[in-house]
């Protein structure tokens, strides 16, 4: 149900847009579809309203998104300064990573986020942490924006959907509700290939990273009886595959899939030593984002993530107590 600081916080959102001409727009470190998919439609948005915007985040876009309408555009600054910044799917100003200066930088600032355990760093906040996606808040923010809709073109439809699509699983998570069809209901009667959508974006899997993949889960190890499984990708895994990081996406989900485990666990070695990225994926029964909190992470209740430093071993006994704890 939607609360009235929600609402609140919507038509704030829609007169700061509507009232700035210089506009900043952040996508999370790491990007993956939600952030890129809210943030370009934003963008292509605001330009079909005769406003100027330019997007920012500290990596570059990864080669699986790259085909993303607009993406070539990111951190090709066009403007000096900006009226406002606007961060898409961002929990806290830390996921802005080297991008931060610049979004502190304007009088006026928004945050646009689903995530439940956002810390509200902006001027206004609209975090509507029941939405499936950001990306699914988003479409109902231009809406408002442009009454005629004339700021959601076919690529601003298409970048939407490929946000929700990605970001709930292929509308498999418990976060998709009935609003989140009648959104991508919505989005489909605009002219783009839906189903190559979700071909590309949740079946396609390059040959390395099936070897990635084929590597990493045949070490995989299970505790508490099963209801716990944990995957470890080493630097040496992404040698021998000719993957990286970004191959990792989606991975921990064949451990989640598994029937009886409730909490999967995936520990990415990092390029620097004894630095580890952690994804924790959750049944219903166990919330992820309080695993991930104890070690300073967030997200939602059955996808969470955070960072931890320190040797392997040393680390998987620490989540796995935090695992444990949470059953």
């Amino acid at each position: 149900m939607t609360t009235m600081r929600e609402i609140n916080a919507m038509d704030k959102c829609v007169k700061a847009l509507l009232g700035a001409s210089k506009v900043a727009i952040f996508s999370h470190i790491n990007p993956d579809g939600d952030t890129l998919g809210s943030s370009l439609a934003l963008h292509r948005a605001l330009v079909l309203l005769g406003k100027q915007a330019d997007l920012y985040c500290e990596n570059e876009v990864k080669e699986f998104y790259a085909s993303m309408s607009g993406a070539r555009l990111y951190n090709k600054p066009t403007l000096d300064c900006y009226d406002l910044c606007v961060a898409c799917d961002c929990g806290d100003l830390g996921r802005l990573g080297a991008c931060v200066d610049v979004f502190l930088s304007a009088p006026h600032s928004l945050n646009i986020d689903h995530h439940k355990t956002n810390d509200r760093f902006a001027k206004v906040n609209l975090i509507f942490s029941q939405a499936s996606s950001t990306c699914e808040i988003m479409f109902d923010l231009l809406k408002l924006i442009d009454e005629k809709q004339r700021c959601i073109d076919d690529e601003v439809a298409k970048l939407l959907y490929t946000g929700i699509v990605t970001d709930s699983g292929g509308f498999t998570y418990s976060n998709v509700s009935a609003h989140t069809h009648v959104v991508a209901s919505q989005l489909l009667k605009y002219d783009f290939d839906a189903a190559a959508v979700c071909e590309k974006y949740l079946k396609s899997i390059s040959f390395n990273k099936f070897n990635l993949k084929v590597r990493v889960l045949q070490n995989a190890r299970f505790f508490e009886d099963g209801t716990i499984g944990i995957i470890h990708f080493t630097q040496e895994d992404f040698a021998l595959t000719n993957t990286s990081e970004e191959d990792t996406d989606g991975l921990i989900n064949n451990i989640r899939n598994i029937d009886g485990v409730q909490v999967a666990v995936a520990i990415t070695d990092t390029s620097v030593d004894n630095s580890f990225k952690v994804s924790i994926r959750t049944t219903d029964k166990v919330d992820a984002s309080a695993i991930a909190s104890t070690f300073g992470g967030g997200g939602h209740k059955n996808a969470a993530g955070c960072r931890l430093n320190g040797f392997y071993e040393d680390v998987k006994d620490k989540l796995l107590k935090a695992c444990k704890d949470n059953l």
